[in-house]
């Protein structure tokens, strides 16, 4: 939207293009890219065509789009989405969001997650998390900040809301609204979403029957965060969790208690072992409720996997989060859940893919261990390939 058309809207018709799950992840923009020649025999640098497709995917995202003026909608009157930014009020909640179409029949949304007190102090809001990730994403992204940051300082809020109101059942309205204006059923809701924004994922995704929320490094139980950050949600919001807990409504504190309702949403969690706030703090009394002990790799309860990792983290191993390939791993996984797939025969290769993950976390932090393990021949060989220019 140029300026001076801030009234002018582009609305997205529904497409109809189904992404049918394959028998293996795979990064198809990638298949079939030969070492062809010029007209003249000359042969072309394949690593050179292979970057120019991951930077069109990757990194060709237009910033420009999140510039332009928020067009107001009505939600309980629009019946196509906006291409952009938008807003609206649902039950009292104002949302800001962001949304691109696609040619594939998946709603990918995405809640925002903890801000700092920089972003508190100077902004911006909103932030629209994984916006860029829309030139590869095989679906539609909805990506929406969260509302309790436009009523106060509050550093992380869960998309929780007030005494009265929860602005997850606002949320869920109005992604359940965006999807069917899209022709999306349920089934085809993916939340996904880190640390804060997945807890919102996993809550909203249970209000929405058949929906599926990926969640890495959540808090599943509220109570079990930061004492901190609690201490600051009552401050700004009036809310004692751990009494809310106990004596008020459980289901928007607990995730296990809602996971024991037996709802038919579907959910995947990933999970740090090597962050204790959330493999020791969280996980593990998640899977005590649940009657289960955690294990590396992946593990299934019901309409439940849980993918236990081994990531190192600069400056904590809470904020490791996948890389943009790994994404088709875990929504490959997402989707075979969804579907009602065979995941115990993907066990083995989940577990290659952790050990892939581990290993780059512990290059990008300079692991001593890792880097040895990723050099076993040696400097030597490695000076000689400088000095031969090859």
């Amino acid at each position: 939207m140029k300026k001076g058309q801030e009234n002018q809207v582009d609305f997205v018709q529904p497409q109809k293009k189904w992404e049918n799950n394959d028998s293996l992840p795979a990064i198809g923009f990638l298949e079939n890219i030969a070492c062809e020649c010029d007209s003249e025999g000359a042969e072309a640098d394949l690593a050179e065509t292979l970057e120019a497709c991951r930077r069109e995917r990757y990194r060709s995202a237009d910033a420009s789009s999140l510039a332009v003026e928020s067009v107001r909608i009505d939600y309980e009157r629009f019946d196509r989405v906006p291409e952009g930014r938008f807003h609206t009020e649902v039950d009292g909640a104002h949302f800001e969001c962001f949304y691109h179409a696609s040619e594939y029949d998946y709603l990918y949304v995405v809640l925002d997650t903890m801000r700092d007190d920089g972003t508190i102090a100077h902004g911006p809001l909103p932030r629209f998390r994984k916006w860029s990730w829309s030139t590869f994403l095989k679906g539609h992204l909805l990506s929406i900040e969260d509302p309790m940051y436009f009523e106060s300082d509050i550093a992380v809020g869960w998309f929780y809301g007030t005494h009265e109101r929860d602005y997850r059942d606002a949320a869920a309205k109005l992604v359940t609204r965006v999807a069917r204006c899209l022709g999306i059923p349920n089934e085809r809701i993916i939340f996904y979403s880190i640390s804060s924004g997945g807890t919102s994922g996993l809550f909203t995704a249970a209000k929405i029957p058949g929906s599926v929320a990926i969640a890495s490094n959540p808090q599943l139980d509220l109570t079990r965060f930061l004492p901190s950050e609690l201490t600051r949600f009552k401050e700004c919001t009036g809310i004692d969790l751990a009494y809310e807990k106990q004596h008020g409504d459980v289901e928007r504190v607990d995730f296990a208690h809602v996971f024991s309702k037996g709802r038919s949403s579907k959910y995947l969690v990933i999970v740090n072992c090597r962050s204790k706030m959330d493999f020791n703090d969280q996980l593990i009394p998640f899977c005590k409720a649940l009657g289960i002990t955690p294990h590396y790799g992946l593990q299934q309860v019901g309409n439940l996997i849980i993918w236990v990792i081994d990531a190192h983290g600069h400056p904590h191993p809470h904020l490791t989060y996948e890389s943009k390939t790994m994404y088709f791993a875990i929504d490959f996984l997402a989707k075979t859940l969804a579907e009602g797939g065979d995941t115990e025969r993907l066990k083995p290769l989940y577990i290659l893919f952790g050990e892939f993950w581990h290993e780059k976390a512990g290059l990008i932090v300079k692991d001593p261990v890792c880097i040895s393990d990723a050099d076993p021949i040696g400097r030597t060989l490695i000076e000689e390939l400088k000095y031969s220019g090859r």
